[in-house]
C-alpha cells in the first residue's frame, strides 16, 4: 500500500514539474504544440515550404517554374559569343569560348574547326592541329579542316605524307552510310542463307545465291568501314603538344637511351601505358617509351 502511494506521489511530482499546481486546481500536463501550428499562428497563414517573403505556396511554385523555364533564354550562348569574338579578332578569348561550348554540348566538326582556327590565329599551332584532326574524325569529308590541318602541319615542319587508299576512300564514301549499308546487307544475307538452307526447294537455289552475295558484300562493306573510319583507326593516335616535343626512349626511364625525337605536332600510336609512360610506335615503325606529359589523344577518353 505504501509503495502504491509513493508511486502516485512520484507521478504527481513529475506532473507538477511540467506545470505547477494552481490554487484549488489539479496539476495538468502541458502538451507542446507542433512547430507547423506555432508558425501558422505567428504568420497568420498556413505553413508551407513554398511560403517565403509573404508569397503563398502556389504563387511561389509558379514563380519558381517560370524562372526555370526562363533560365535557358537568359543564359549566354558561348558559341555565338565565340564567333563574335573571332570576328572581332579576339582569338584567345574565342578559343576559350569554343572550348566551353564543346564542354556543354555534343562535339561538332564545324565547332572543332572554328576552335582550331582560333587556336592557330593565337599561335597555338599544335592545339589547332589536334582540333582539326578531331573535326576530321567526326566528318572525314570536311575539306576545310583537311586543308587547314595540312597548312598547320607545314607551319610545324611536320612532313606531309602522300595520301593513301584510305584517304581516297574517305574523300568519296561517307563512313556512316557505308556502315549502314554493310550492316543491312549482312543481316539480310545471313537471314536469307539461314532460312533457305533449310527449305531445300528447287527454286530456292537462286535466292540462296543472292543471299550469299548479300552476305559477302555486307561483310566487305563493314570490313572497309573498319579499316578506313577514323573513329576506329585513330582511337590510339595521339599528338605531341609540348613546345619542345618529346623523346622516344628505349626504356621507361629519364636516363634511357634515346631512339628518336618527336617534334611538336607529331603523331604517335599509343600501344600501352605504364604509370607516367606511354609505349608507342611512330609512323616509320620505331617503337619506344615517352612521358605522358604534353601528349593528347585525338579521340578523348569517354
Amino acid at each position: 500500500m505504501k509503495n502504491s502511494r509513493a508511486h502516485l506521489n512520484l507521478e504527481e511530482n513529475e506532473l507538477s514539474r511540467v506545470r505547477p499546481k494552481e490554487h484549488g486546481r489539479p496539476a495538468r500536463v502541458e502538451q507542446r504544440e507542433p512547430i507547423r501550428t506555432v508558425l501558422s499562428r505567428q504568420q497568420g497563414r498556413p505553413f508551407s515550404i513554398f511560403s517565403v517573403a509573404g508569397h503563398p505556396g502556389p504563387l511561389r511554385a509558379a514563380l519558381l517554374a517560370f524562372a526555370i523555364l526562363l533560365a535557358p533564354a537568359l543564359r549566354a550562348d558561348p558559341l555565338a559569343d565565340a564567333r563574335a569574338r573571332y570576328a572581332d579578332g579576339e582569338y584567345e578569348q574565342a578559343a576559350k569560348l569554343f572550348e566551353q561550348s564543346l564542354e556543354f554540348s555534343p562535339p561538332q566538326a564545324a565547332v572543332l574547326f572554328d576552335l582550331g582556327r582560333s587556336q592557330r590565329q593565337s599561335g597555338q599551332d599544335a592545339q589547332a592541329a589536334l582540333s582539326f584532326r578531331r573535326a576530321l574524325v567526326l566528318d572525314p569529308r570536311f575539306a576545310p579542316a583537311r586543308l587547314a590541318l595540312a597548312e598547320t602541319n607545314a607551319d610545324l615542319a611536320i612532313p606531309r605524307s602522300a595520301p593513301g587508299w584510305r584517304e581516297r576512300v574517305l574523300e568519296r564514301v561517307p563512313m556512316d552510310a557505308l556502315t549502314l549499308v554493310g550492316t543491312t546487307l549482312f543481316w539480310l544475307g545471313a537471314f536469307a542463307v539461314t532460312v533457305l538452307a533449310f527449305l531445300r526447294r528447287p527454286g530456292a537455289r537462286g535466292w540462296l545465291a543472292l543471299g550469299t552475295i548479300s552476305l559477302a558484300v555486307g561483310t566487305a562493306a563493314l570490313a572497309l568501314a573498319a579499316l578506313c573510319d577514323p573513329r576506329v583507326t585513330d582511337r590510339n593516335t595521339a599528338i605531341v603538344l609540348a613546345p619542345t616535343g618529346t623523346s622516344l626512349l628505349k626504356a621507361p626511364a629519364d636516363q634511357s637511351e634515346k631512339v628518336a625525337t618527336i617534334p611538336q605536332g607529331g603523331t604517335v600510336a599509343i600501344l600501352s601505358q605504364r604509370g607516367r609512360w606511354f609505349y608507342g610506335r611512330l609512323a616509320d615503325g620505331k617503337t619506344g617509351w615517352f612521358p605522358t606529359d604534353g601528349i593528347a589523344p585525338v579521340i578523348p577518353p569517354a
